[in-house]
């Protein structure tokens, strides 16, 4: 039976997709690499990859001589991954729908382990446990996870923020989401900055490395050419929209036909004046600073 828990309640395929494609790009390639201890040739397994993002650039950054494996346990993530793939003809990646908690994968079979934002929704000493009995003697096992609340975000002055009326709105679409975080355990193992290494030393992992990665997501950034500015503008709106979708499928009774339509044109407003200064040439400097902590570990 298909499982589709994640993608159609907590964060749906675009939204993942898109913030992470943002969080890993090409640029930083070689300091992803370097915190994780990948090269090429490796075999490596991603666990709850999603949509494939991570494995994707994987895969171009190591190489055709490196094998990477996509493990999630949502069906709808598994075939978004598989066709995405194939589009890009990429051919040392495999995808298996599979459970963290029990891999799908031999003993002693893979060089590394890596995760991203994954282990603060399952018990931590079972998943690192787990990733542990399927890496080969001095394979790595890299926990990535974001700290929300150390994210650095500009209130600019000509910042188009929701308004009242938009705020309203998706409060009453979103009354149940925590419900549903609760009843899908989201967050619920969250890790201690401090208990996490300490976990790594109890279960046996050797050259411990605590590091963080401060990644800008700003719009403005000259590093981003005109077509790339609008794409991540038009991108968040994406990821919103489907926010809404995934809101409605919860709470089906959370707004009006006539509300919903409201919602999506206040949206529609408000990201689209965020286009216009784009297009004539206004920096807003309206950016988010993520930050993400990463533990690793050798077998």
């Amino acid at each position: 039976m298909a499982n589709t828990v994640w993608s159609e309640n907590i964060q749906g395929i675009l939204n993942l997709d898109l913030s992470r494609e943002m969080r890993f790009r090409d640029d930083r390639k070689n300091l992803y690499l370097n915190l994780l201890g990948l090269k090429e040739g490796m075999t490596v397994v991603d666990i709850g990859c999603g949509p494939g993002t991570l494995t994707r650039k994987l895969s171009c950054w190591l190489g055709e001589k490196s094998r990477i494996i996509g493990i999630d346990r949502d069906t709808k993530f598994i075939d978004y991954a598989r066709n995405k793939a194939m589009e890009q003809n990429l051919h040392n990646i495999n995808y298996i729908e599979g459970d963290a908690l029990s891999l799908p994968l031999e003993d002693n079979s893979v060089d590394a382990c890596i995760s991203y934002t994954v282990i603060e929704h399952l018990p931590n000493r079972e998943f690192l446990s787990e990733q542990k009995r399927v890496c080969r003697l001095k394979g790595r096992v890299s926990v990535m996870y974001a700290r929300p609340d150390k994210y650095i975000k500009t209130e600019p002055n000509l910042l188009l923020s929701p308004s009242e009326r938009e705020e309203e709105l998706l409060s009453k679409l979103f009354k149940t989401t925590y419900e549903v975080g609760e009843r899908y355990h989201v967050g619920k193992y969250w890790p201690d900055s401090v208990e996490l290494p300490k976990l790594f030393e109890k279960i046996g992992f050797k050259d411990i490395q605590a590091d963080a990665v401060a990644i800008p997501i700003a719009t403005d950034d000259s590093r981003n050419c005109y077509e790339e500015k609008i794409k991540i503008v038009e991108g968040e709106m994406k990821q919103l929209f489907e926010s809404i979708d995934i809101g409605l499928k919860s709470n089906s009774d959370g707004l009006t036909s006539r509300e919903l339509m409201e919602l999506r044109q206040l949206v529609s407003g408000r990201f689209n004046k965020r286009i216009n200064f784009i297009k004539e040439g206004v920096s807003l400097w309206d950016y988010t600073i993520v930050i993400s902590q990463i533990v690793s570990g050798s077998k």
